[in-house]
């Protein structure tokens, strides 16, 4: 494994901590969320769906994982109760992907006020010959409408079985994205990578040279009762700079009072997110 890079920074952390229902002019939040058997059974529960709905209001772009909805109906549902509570947001759904034939979507849902896409978005397309994801990364550029922030988001939901493989094929992905916009340098790997418990031993040295791991290995970010921080959200070095700080696990069982089992038809896991300053980009 590659001997990383090591970068300090004096960060904010805690565990539930709410974000704002609104962004400020200084700054955005982007999240990524795997709301688990994303479909029609869940989009149909009013419930659930005012959970969710009222989460990605809080966030002004959120990577989605795990969405299993042939038909497409599901996510676009949640696009339009979000909407319903008062900001206008948009979505963007790479395609189905999978081994076998359960298939999965990645989406990117973001706030039309204070984010916009730039350029089309991608999914990785891996070597010939190798086979490395079962889900390949899905990729987008977006850009803050409200300062000069931009961005390159990664997001990425890795098998639990070889997610140690697949989190260290990671550094071609980001080799790859940084080809395909060279003029970029804030790299934003967000996603369900089962970066815990059996599946990855997080004391292993940075598989990613040149990033930092923005949640840490002390945070929960499953419902259930087992403490594993699967969620992760890293960054390149150069997006040191526009992170304020604050890297959070958002606990929607206790923003909305939900017991254990209420929780857990919303996702067995939580979402998590991390703030960035809109004026500081100098890349």
């Amino acid at each position: 494994m590659k001997k990383p890079i090591i970068i300090c920074l004096a960060a904010v952390f805690c565990i539930v901590c709410t974000p704002p229902a609104h962004t400020t002019d200084s700054t955005v939040t982007i999240a990524s969320f795997n709301i688990q058997v994303f479909g029609k059974t869940k989009a149909g529960k009013p419930a659930v769906m005012e959970v969710l709905a009222d989460m990605i209001t809080r966030f002004d772009v959120v990577a989605i994982q795990e969405i299993r909805n042939k038909s497409g109906t599901a996510i676009v549902k949640l696009e339009s109760e979000v909407d319903a509570l008062g900001s206008d947001y948009a979505v963007i759904t790479g395609p189905r992907l999978g081994r076998t034939t359960s298939k999965e979507q990645y989406a990117f849902m973001y706030r039309t006020s204070t984010i916009e896409p730039v350029g089309d978005t991608y999914t990785y397309k891996e070597p010939g010959g190798t086979d490395p994801f079962h889900r390949e990364p899905f990729i987008g550029k977006f850009r803050s409408r409200l300062g000069r922030f931009d961005f390159v988001l990664i997001t990425v939901h890795t098998d639990p079985d070889e997610a140690t493989a697949e989190i260290c094929s990671l550094d071609t992905v980001l080799d790859d994205a940084r080809i395909q916009y060279p003029d970029e340098g804030d790299f934003i790997i967000l996603g369900d990578l089962n970066a815990d418990c059996r599946y990855y031993n997080e004391s292993e040295p940075n598989p990613i040279p040149g990033t930092l791991w923005l949640i840490p290995d002390t945070a929960d970010t499953t419902v259930k009762s087992t403490v594993c921080t699967y969620d992760r959200i890293i960054i390149t070095s150069e997006a040191d700079e526009d992170h304020t700080g604050t890297s959070e696990v958002y606990r929607f069982d206790t923003v909305h009072d939900l017991t254990n089992t209420q929780a857990a038809k919303v996702s067995d896991h939580y979402p998590v997110y991390a703030e960035f300053f809109t004026y500081a980009d100098t890349d």
